[in-house]
């Protein structure tokens, strides 16, 4: 997507498409992201566009990136990130770390064992 096309179609298109993923209704939706589901139906149909501060909280509530959101990322690669990896991206530096440090040593105690 280039800085002058709207990411309006992709934004409704993939809002739609996580969200049937969730296998949640625009109810359920609206109350993990805090927003009422009227929004969300306004912003699936292309009523009305998020601002960034909801577009996180959409992202949030779905457990993707707002790339994938925009259509930055594809739907499928986005499906299979871990929402635990999305949670760890989010972290205070510290909790980063920490997480940092227990998964190098699992992989390293995965190699040992092979």
């Amino acid at each position: 997507m280039s800085s002058s096309e709207s990411p309006g179609p992709a934004l409704q298109a993939n809002l739609r498409k996580f969200r049937e993923m969730r296998g949640i209704t625009q109810a359920e939706m609206g109350a993990r992201a805090g927003i009422a589901a009227a929004s969300i139906s306004h912003f699936e149909t292309g009523q009305r566009s998020p601002s960034l501060e909801t577009l996180v909280k959409l992202a949030d509530s779905l457990v993707v990136t707002v790339d994938a959101l925009l259509g930055r990322a594809s739907v499928e690669t986005s499906a299979r990130i871990d929402p635990v990896f999305l949670q760890a991206s989010r972290a205070d530096a510290d909790t980063l770390e920490t997480v940092r440090r227990v998964t190098a040593a699992i992989l390293a105690d995965a190699k040992v064992s092979r």
